[in-house]
């Protein structure tokens, strides 16, 4: 081989060795979700609500039916939230992984109890959840009716932000 030669191919070789290390990126091309913040959570969130049923005074009560489609979250601080759920005001004690515990408190359910209407029942409830970033999380909440039968309803509901 002449010299022209080796120089092409030296210069071949070298040219390929660029492309193919330019072109394989070099870091994680992975979309890792922002980390939780509590100041960042703030604002409209989707409540997808999956819950047992319940028999209060012979009729069957469908709890996810009647929980709001959207609640509000807000916190003032980094130990506590506030969930605005329709006409009912919740506060839950977060930690800085997310991670929240829902105190047992009352929360105002209308539900048809087949009298005739619409009835508001004050039920008991407490749960536990956590988010996973500043846009998605989940919780687990029991609701348990103290006045008219003690009947307890588990819903696991599913958060997810709008903004």
């Amino acid at each position: 081989m002449n010299s022209k030669q080796n120089n092409f191919f030296l210069i071949l070789s070298f040219t390929i060795i660029l492309i193919i290390t330019g072109c394989s990126g070099g870091g994680n091309r992975d979309i890792i979700p922002e980390p939780f913040n509590v100041n960042n959570i703030a604002g409209d969130w989707l409540f997808d609500a999956e819950c047992d049923s319940a028999l209060v005074l012979g009729t069957t009560i469908f709890l996810a039916e009647q929980l709001p489609d959207t609640i509000i979250i807000n916190s003032d601080t980094d130990s506590t939230i506030y969930i605005d759920a329709g006409t009912n005001n919740l506060i839950a004690n977060i930690d800085l992984n997310g991670n929240f515990i829902i105190p047992n408190q009352t929360f105002n359910a209308d539900v048809d109890l087949g009298l005739g209407g619409i009835t508001t029942l004050p039920i008991s409830l407490n749960g536990s959840g956590s988010f996973v970033s500043n846009f998605e999380g989940s919780m687990d909440v029991t609701f348990n009716d103290t006045i008219l039968t003690g009947a307890e309803i588990d819903c696991t509901i599913g958060l997810r932000k709008i903004d």
